[in-house]
């Protein structure tokens, strides 16, 4: 009995050890949970490989929400990226000058900004912070809230003489924009297909512009009616989305998803000369609602005067 015992007690240490063993660490990312065992974390990016695996991979620490080690403890990470749903939140854009920061993020593409002042007088900041904004106003209508500067030049305000006229005061940014939030494209696919939309919204910021310009549409028929249409045809090429609606104008031959909300959906189409936003509300957006409730109770009324 005693022999039966201790071999229990045998057992049971072994397995516990052995479970023990094989539990992984586990990196809880934006849309998924990865099972690894971590080697390294360092200030920017951390190590792990794969359970059975000796390759080491590599991921920027702003990509991770919170790594669960085997052991139960936890270490949770505070992003500095922000959320950038509208025009409105160009501030939130998080600029960079450390590539490191933008490891793993999705690349949108790349910006250029130059600033010059009107007179010798010019504030170099007022330049500077002119420049800047539009890099932000830029990638935000391109779907992105991170910018990494690449090149920065700076140039004072030169005071000339009667022989050598003065310059005022320049700033040009060379800068990539990236996003840590991925397009769903799912969520994007099923809320195209299902779903009628309302043009409210056309954005645009000129290539020689600092501040965008807005128009904002009021598409309804004899009656007031909120003119809603489908999106028609959703075209995926590397991990984009892009559209063709018929109903409305707009250059090129397709416009490119690049935020997708609760109720509303951002398409986009750049070219050398800007950068155009559409704003689209769905049926199911509370403007969109009211509207139509607004419609057929006004109706409502009318039958039931006469």
């Amino acid at each position: 009995m005693k022999n039966l015992l201790l071999l229990l007690i045998i057992l049971s240490i072994t397995y516990g050890v052995s479970l023990s063993q094989t539990k992984n660490d586990k990196l809880f990312l934006q849309h998924e949970t990865k099972e690894v065992n971590v080697k390294e974390v360092s200030n920017n990016t951390i190590k792990y490989t794969y359970p059975g695996e000796d390759v080491i991979y590599s991921i920027s620490k702003t990509l991770v929400d919170k790594i669960e080690f085997s052991n139960g403890r936890a270490e949770v990470f505070e992003s500095p990226f922000q959320e950038v749903n509208s025009i409105m939140d160009v501030p939130k854009v998080f600029v960079t000058f450390n590539p490191t920061d933008v490891e793993g993020l999705e690349i949108k593409g790349d910006l250029f900004s130059k600033a010059v002042g009107v007179t010798t007088l010019s504030s170099v900041n007022n330049v500077n912070n002119r420049a800047l904004k539009k890099l932000k106003t830029e990638a935000t209508m391109m779907g992105a809230n991170v910018l990494y500067i690449g090149n920065q030049f700076q140039r004072g305000n030169q005071f000339g003489n009667e022989y050598t006229p003065g310059n005022s005061t320049m700033t040009t940014y060379s800068a990539k924009a990236y996003s840590s939030n991925s397009l769903n494209i799912a969520a994007a696919k099923e809320m195209i297909e299902n779903h009628q939309f309302y043009q409210h919204q056309r954005i645009e910021l000129a290539r020689n512009d600092w501040n965008p310009t807005f128009k904002v549409f009021q598409r309804v028929d004899k009656d007031l009616m909120p003119i809603l249409f489908d999106l028609g045809e959703i075209i995926e090429k590397d991990g984009d989305l892009f559209l063709a609606p018929k109903e409305f104008k707009f250059k090129g031959a397709h416009l490119q998803v690049v935020r997708v909300g609760d109720d509303m959906i951002t398409l986009m189409q750049r070219t050398d000369k800007s950068v155009v936003n559409y704003i689209l509300l769905s049926d199911n957006n509370e403007l969109v609602k009211n509207q139509i409730k607004m419609v057929q109770q006004r109706k409502e009324n009318k039958n039931n005067k006469n």
